[in-house]
């Protein structure tokens, strides 16, 4: 699955946004987008990570594959960010631990999210922003402050 966010101060919020308005939000100087892929096939995630984003070969192919500790590639224009979120696993009687990796890549206007399965900090966040946009209104890098804060608490 493919979640948009797009938020501007003139127009506010939006999670209606799709793949083929999603090039003219990273236009927008003002604009804050925050696309996160769930559990999407490779072939799905590869040509929008590659061709609308442009980011590296090498930091594309380290999203699509979950064998990372976490780490920090500065790649000029933006940074590839891998993190462990770690929650409990509620269908076992003892609450066994759940590691996920969760990719971040963040630019000057844009986060974007990849991991593969559900991750709750990656929902709590999600919902905090739907309900209060204020983390947006301060740029991506105050969206991933939150989103760290999320998977560390």
């Amino acid at each position: 699955m493919i979640r948009l966010v797009y938020f501007t101060p003139a127009k506010g919020l939006t999670t209606e946004l799709t793949l083929e308005e999603l090039p003219k939000a990273l236009q927008d100087a003002d604009g804050i987008v925050w696309v996160d892929f769930e559990n999407t096939p490779p072939e799905e995630d590869e040509p929008i990570l590659r061709e609308l984003f442009g980011f590296h070969p090498l930091a594309i192919d380290d999203a699509l594959q979950e064998t990372h500790v976490p780490k920090i590639d500065d790649w000029d224009d933006y940074l590839y960010i891998v993190l462990q979120a770690v929650s409990l696993d509620d269908e076992q009687p003892i609450g066994d631990l759940i590691i996920e990796e969760l990719d971040v890549f963040l630019g000057k206007q844009y986060m974007v999210t990849h991991h593969n399965q559900s991750i709750p900090a990656v929902e709590h966040l999600r919902d905090a922003v739907v309900r209060d946009h204020r983390a947006l209104k301060n740029g991506a890098d105050a969206l991933l402050y939150r989103l760290v804060d999320e998977v560390v608490a």
